[in-house]
């Protein structure tokens, strides 16, 4: 195999890897954000227990675990 094509081949595995990359970062990308947006509606939802829970039984303090 003579120079030429080596490079030739290095330089289509080099643009093949490339795409790769960008599908994976996008990939990656849209799954961060769809991570930010279940913790959103967790954290939502969360409070509106915790809301409910204060409301149905007044006077019943929720104490949240010393790690928080």
């Amino acid at each position: 195999m003579d120079h030429e094509t080596r490079i030739e081949k290095l330089e289509i595995d080099l643009a093949h890897a490339n795409h790769t990359i960008d599908e994976l970062n996008s990939v990656v990308f849209e799954q961060g954000k769809q991570i930010d947006r279940l913790t959103r509606k967790l954290m939502a939802m969360t409070d509106q227990m915790e809301e409910l829970i204060e409301n149905a039984l007044p006077g019943h303090q929720i104490d949240k675990p010393p790690h928080y």
